[in-house]
């Protein structure tokens, strides 16, 4: 028997699911309720929260349907559901129950004493079945890549970092682009295609490997590339709320996911809770500097930890070294990785087409850096020691 105080989650709109927790007040054994009106707000619990079971409505204000329940069970592999619909829906039930739900129950036909009841067995067959799939699934390790300011090669470097990760590990890697104005990678990956991460976030509901082998493209190299929204039309930034579900879904499916995240922002923020390492790109100028100590602040006063942020200063002019001490204590991190001016190579790759090989002093440069952030430590350039400026400490 089930002593323990069962923890609830109730997918559905407002009245139903306070009706629900009033209905589960008094029920034993005990039950604590938190409700969900729609999909996302529903996922978004999944993630934050442990539960016991879910309740769920196959008919919400972002999902309807079959794929509803579909979507909860992707998202909370060995979660017990118990459909909860109205009558409108009760041909639709029991295929919800050959498909993996544990019950099902039709508005207006159950007691409170039936409710809990229902519950209750559904969380014991739940413990009682063989579930191979109950286990968590594998989750890749997301990377992201913030800019300290515009025009610093953020992207150049995530896409070569992207191509280098791949090569490196062997291992399935994709490169995701959240920016809704931007198109680079997409053209630096000379990639086609009418579909991007605004279509994976808008179909939630939809989002399983099939959708998904739909709507991300093949890059160089066998990459993987969720392009940005700006590929195909300017437009608004995708919320950040679904942009984590489609992470979070693409995290089942990969090794690794680099994450262009472009400037510090909102959005930027909120996908940043997702990731293992986070690589701030800035170059040696005072604007761009500046901005990168308040990027790494930023991400430090948010409670991320130091080791998780590398800082890595690009097109630095050749034979020069940055003063590590200062740079260190001014910015609260060490510096990771610097990359030497390639400017001239990358000019005269680019006027003949030829983006993203290997043989760009830039990617030879990157690899090194993606070798380290492996754990195999190459050897740093020999460079002579010039101090480009002057830091004053930090205050």
């Amino acid at each position: 028997m089930l002593t323990n105080q069962l923890r609830v989650l109730v997918v559905d709109q407002a009245e139903d699911g306070r009706r629900i927790r009033e209905m589960l007040a008094t029920a034993e054994p005990p039950f604590t309720v938190h409700c969900a009106e729609t999909l996302v707000s529903a996922l978004d619990a999944l993630a934050r929260h442990n539960f016991d079971i879910a309740v769920v409505e196959i008919s919400l204000p972002d999902s309807e349907g079959l794929p509803t329940f579909e979507t909860i069970r992707r998202h909370a592999r060995g979660l017990p559901v118990v459909v909860y619909t109205g009558v409108h829906n009760e041909a639709l039930a029991p295929a919800a129950v050959q498909r993996g739900a544990q019950d099902y129950l039709i508005k207006g036909k159950v007691t409170a004493q039936a409710l809990a009841r229902v519950l209750h067995y559904a969380v014991m067959r739940q413990q009682g079945q063989d579930q191979p799939g109950a286990a968590e699934a594998a989750k890749a390790k997301v990377i992201g890549i913030l800019a300290a300011k515009g025009g610093v090669g953020a992207t150049t470097f995530a896409s070569h970092f992207s191509l280098e990760l791949k090569r490196q590990t062997g291992g399935k890697v994709l490169l995701l682009d959240p920016d809704p104005s931007s198109a680079s990678a997409s053209f630096l990956m000379k990639i086609e295609s009418k579909y991007t991460v605004a279509d994976a976030a808008g179909n939630l509901n939809r989002l399983d490997a099939a959708f998904w082998g739909g709507v991300v493209a093949t890059g160089p190299g066998g990459l993987d590339v969720l392009q940005a929204p700006g590929t195909t039309a300017f437009g608004e930034p995708v919320a950040s709320e679904p942009l984590r579900h489609v992470l979070r879904f693409a995290r089942t499916m990969y090794d690794s996911i680099v994450v262009d995240l472009g400037r510090l922002s909102p959005v930027a923020m909120s996908l940043l809770e997702e990731t293992s390492e986070i690589y701030v790109v800035t170059t040696n100028g005072l604007p761009e500097m500046y901005e990168a100590t308040r990027v790494v602040r930023a991400l430090l006063d948010r409670g991320f930890n130091s080791q998780r942020v590398h800082l890595v200063f690009n097109r630095v002019p050749k034979g020069s070294s940055l003063p590590g001490t200062d740079l260190a204590r001014v910015f609260g991190v060490p510096v990771f990785w610097t990359i030497f001016d390639c400017a001239a190579d990358l000019e005269e790759a680019y006027a003949v087409g030829r983006f993203l090989v290997e043989a760009l002093p830039l990617r030879k440069q990157i690899a090194q850096l993606v070798a380290r952030s492996l754990g195999v430590e190459p050897k740093a350039p020999a460079r002579g020691l010039l101090r480009l400026f002057k830091l004053a400490p930090s205050q």
